[in-house]
């Protein structure tokens, strides 16, 4: 059935903008008719997957910890689904959030189970939600459902705006480093020069590698840009490719700084989201597929496939979980116990909420061996600069004091 975006006129004169679906432009008419709007203007909306994907972007982690939160308040104050879904819609500050707000409350108004409209929209909104609200739905516990989802997607808000903040004194080191030294090789440096080559002073080797790095930026300032920008897409585009993620994945676990605090994150992501959908009624392997896709690490979400394969076979979660050497013993161990006391779900709560507090001091460590190394770092280049541009006015001092 053809779908139509209209433009309509209430019985106040408010002016109201939606689609529906019709058969023809008509049917259409005598349908808006029925709940009391008059259209002013309407166009058939063909939908594809190109449309899909250009008009529906994906929700940010902290606006959707908001959403989520919101959504469970109002079910479990007794709120329907469908009144729930417009006030939502209402009070919406997100362009993009209420779009698919508006259209979730579409799907749901022409009688779709409310894990269907929101699947719909699977792009803008992550695997696990989705998942979790069709087993609320089945399960008759969608406000409780949606509270755990809430509480997950804040824990995750929450770790996101720990990484940003930790790293943001680092990235500010970096680009004042360079923005230093651009400005040295651009303005500064070819002026000393200039007076040096006109007194006809010796150049060291050093001012002589700086001159000409200097004379590469001045010369061909856009061609570097160019090479820069091809470079990072580039990598950007390796990433994207399953072997790149997997390589970059794989690296990320033999850098010595990196290693300890990122194993943290993934093993608090995977524990959390594990025991969530554990707890709400998913079946252990669809659990374990989607906390694989949930994790953020294509190398250890092979690893949990793996695992996954071996359950499957009839081995049990501590046995394969142990062959997974990306993640700490005491996964293991706090697996081995759950299995053993008939509570998985709580234990590896209890474990997600340790991993979430060794997380923060594993950032916290990790920037506090990073900021040291930036400083040497800027220290060496910018000083190179300095004593490259010195020493062949020291030498000039010379030979006229001499």
């Amino acid at each position: 059935m053809p779908q139509y975006s209209y433009s309509a006129v209430n019985a106040a004169g408010v002016l109201v903008k939606g689609r529906a679906d019709a058969d023809n432009p008509t049917a259409l008419n005598v349908a808006l008719k029925a709940k009391g709007l008059y259209i002013t203007k309407a166009q058939e909306f063909v939908i594809n997957d190109e449309t899909t994907r250009t008009s529906i972007k994906r929700i940010k982690t902290k606006p959707l910890s908001v959403f989520v939160r919101q959504f469970a308040t109002l079910i479990q104050s007794g709120v329907t689904v469908i009144k729930g879904l417009d006030v939502l819609y209402q009070q919406a500050d997100d362009k993009n959030l209420k779009t698919i707000i508006g259209r979730i409350y579409e799907g749901v108004q022409k009688g779709e189970l409310l894990s269907e409209a929101f699947r719909k929209q699977k792009l803008a909104f992550p695997e696990l939600l989705i998942n979790m609200i069709e087993a609320g739905e089945a399960s008759g516990t969608l406000d409780t459902v949606l509270n755990r989802m809430a509480g997950h997607f804040e824990k995750e808000a929450k770790l996101q705006n720990k990484i940003k903040s930790a790293m943001m004194y680092p990235i500010i080191l970096s680009v004042v480093m360079i923005l230093v030294v651009i400005i040295l090789l651009t303005f500064v440096l070819p002026t000393f020069m200039g007076m040096l080559s006109s007194a006809g002073a010796e150049l060291p080797i050093t001012t002589k590698i700086l001159m000409g790095a200097s004379q590469l930026v001045v010369d061909y300032w856009y061609a570097i840009i160019g090479l820069i920008a091809l470079a990072i897409f580039g990598w950007r585009a390796f990433l994207r490719s399953e072997k790149g993620r997997l390589w970059f994945d794989s690296l990320k676990f033999k850098i010595p700084v990196v290693k300890k605090s990122l194993t943290m994150i993934y093993c608090a992501r995977f524990a959390r989201t594990f025991s969530t959908l554990l707890l709400s009624g998913i079946q252990m392997l669809n659990a374990l597929e989607i906390s694989s896709r949930i994790v953020g690490n294509a190398l250890l979400a092979q690893n949990l496939m793996t695992a996954r394969e071996d359950i499957r076979k009839g081995i049990s979660l501590s046995a394969s979980f142990r062959k997974i050497v990306l993640l700490p013993p005491m996964v293991h161990s706090m697996i081995s116990i759950g299995e053993e006391s008939g509570m998985l779900d709580s234990v590896l709560d209890k474990t997600a909420a340790f991993y979430d507090e060794e997380s923060d001091a594993a950032i916290q460590r990790m920037v506090g061996m990073l900021e040291p190394v930036m400083i040497v770092v800027m220290a060496v280049v910018i000083g190179f600069v300095v004593i490259s541009i010195a020493q062949p006015m020291f030498g000039m001092y010379g030979a006229i004091g001499g």
